[in-house]
């Protein structure tokens, strides 16, 4: 990480500011946990049985969080040690942060987020453009009620064309943030490690079907496969 940012991004108050978020994110959801114990006592469940739940809860959640974890060792050399803990604790997810990230760098003239040696100005432009982003997702409770009614009243109509319209309209999403690199040739890099994840998730998603635990690990193996081909590729490219 170039010393032209670092200041900032790995200094003392923006520790201090992500911990206190992430602090009260925590006790708000120890206060859930308690209200969630104290009404399954209510309705008469029994204190073992709640007790296997919660420890049966927090150990499946272990698995999803791979993909986090991988996510921030990625994001941690570019934007420091700090803000991607607080974005990937809270409420970012690990494919929006990287893409609203690459996004914001690119706007600003670099090449991708790993070029690294940002301005200050550049690192305080991703901090907003990440943030903001994903504040209509926030509001969407609010926002969207009149989708959220009319999407509704279609399902209620012809469930089997709310779900092909809305599948559609993801894959278009998810074809838009794809398309950049998949039409860009030249990048071998970033053809191999498509080709590559792509190829390991779909090959977890055929095994899973005979062994279904290896289902939960799929997406962090993929993503693992992903780096370690894009780490090759770089390699051999630059050896040439």
């Amino acid at each position: 990480m170039g010393d032209s940012y670092s200041f900032i991004s790995n200094s003392g108050w923006m520790a201090v500011l992500c911990g206190i978020v992430i602090i009260f994110v925590m006790i708000q959801s120890a206060l859930f946990l308690r209200a969630a114990w104290r009404r399954s006592g209510e309705i008469g469940i029994d204190k073992a049985d709640r007790k296997k739940i919660i420890k049966s809860s927090a150990v499946f959640s272990i698995v999803p969080s791979l993909p986090i974890l991988i996510s921030y060792v990625i994001l941690m050399p570019a934007l420091g040690r700090f803000f991607p803990w607080l974005r990937l604790s809270v409420i970012g997810s690990a494919t929006y942060e990287t893409m609203s990230a690459n996004m914001a760098v690119t706007a600003a003239g670099y090449d991708s987020l790993s070029s690294g040696n940002f301005t200050p100005d550049t690192y305080v432009m991703i901090m907003w453009a990440v943030t903001l982003g994903i504040m209509l997702s926030s509001l969407a409770v609010l926002i969207l009620k009149k989708y959220d009614k009319k999407m509704q009243s279609l399902s209620s109509k012809n469930m089997a064309f709310t779900t092909m319209m809305t599948s559609i309209m993801f894959l278009g999403m998810m074809a838009t943030f794809s398309a950049p690199y998949i039409v860009d040739y030249k990048n071998v890099t970033a053809i191999v490690t498509i080709i590559v994840s792509a190829g390991s998730m779909f090959l977890l998603e055929k095994a899973s079907k005979k062994w279904k635990p290896l289902k939960e690990f799929s997406f962090a193996i993929s993503m693992v496969a992903g780096m370690a081909s894009a780490c090759i590729v770089t390699n051999v490219i630059g050896g040439i």
